[in-house]
């Protein structure tokens, strides 16, 4: 049995709540696909997939390399 996981969850919450808001807007589909995404990524954080500890090191380039030398 496949049950959805937060990361689901959120990618439909994201996308519907855009499509409600843009309705009746021009870029609706292009807003809905980017809310989705924005979902997606709020359900990893929730579900602990998304270490946002480990991608501000990669961003600030001061990441210990996990490979020994």
């Amino acid at each position: 049995m496949v049950t959805w996981t937060n990361k689901h969850w959120g990618a439909l919450i994201g996308a519907l709540l855009l499509l409600v808001i843009t309705w009746l807007g021009f870029g609706a589909a292009a807003l809905v696909v980017l809310g989705g995404v924005v979902g997606y990524f709020v359900g990893s954080f929730l579900d602990g997939e998304l270490d946002v500890e480990d991608i501000r090191q990669r961003a600030q380039g001061t990441r210990a390399s996990r490979q020994p030398r």
